[in-house]
C-alpha cells in the first residue's frame, strides 16, 4: 500500500519505516509497516552494518486512533556486527522516535504514559489512560 496519508499520519517524526497497510480489526487498528534503512549502528561499537542476520515482528501498542486502540506490527531486522572484536555479534535495529530497547510501547505512548503518571499518579492518572485508550 505505501499511501503516503498513513505514511505522514504515523510516523510523521519518524524516518526509515514504510507503512505497509492499515487494517481495522474490531476495537482495534492494526498498522503494519517494516524499516527501510540500509544499515544500522551496532549499539556496543558503533559500527555501522548491513549484514542482515534475520527478521522479525515486533507489536508496539500506539496512541489511540478514533477512541481505537492502535498496534503497529513493525518487521524489524537483526544485524551480524561486522566488527571481528565486538563482544556483541547480533543485534536488532531500533527506530528513532518509535522504538527502544525491549519497549512493546511506541515511544510517542510511553511518554504520554509518562507524563500521566507523574502528573496525575495512582488512580487518577489510572482512569485518564483508560479514557484515553492508552
Amino acid at each position: 500500500m505505501g499511501d503516503v496519508l498513513f505514511q505522514d499520519l504515523w510516523f510523521h517524526r519518524v524516518e526509515g519505516v514504510v507503512v505497509e497497510s492499515v487494517i481495522p480489526d474490531g476495537e482495534l487498528v492494526v498498522v503494519r509497516a517494516r524499516t527501510a534503512a540500509e544499515r544500522a549502528a551496532c549499539p556496543a561499537c558503533g559500527t555501522a552494518s548491513v549484514r542482515v542476520h534475520s527478521r522479525y515482528v515486533r507489536r508496539l501498542a500506539d496512541s489511540a486512533v478514533g477512541g481505537r486502540p492502535a498496534l503497529i506490527e513493525l518487521q524489524v531486522r537483526r544485524f551480524r556486527c561486522s566488527q571481528q572484536d565486538c563482544l556483541q555479534a547480533t543485534f536488532a535495529e531500533q527506530v528513532d522516535g518509535l522504538t527502544f530497547r525491549h519497549g512493546r510501547r511506541s515511544a510517542g505512548l510511553q511518554t504520554v504514559l509518562e507524563r500521566v503518571a507523574v502528573m496525575l499518579a495512582g488512580r487518577a492518572g489510572s482512569r485518564l489512560a483508560h479514557a484515553l485508550a492508552a
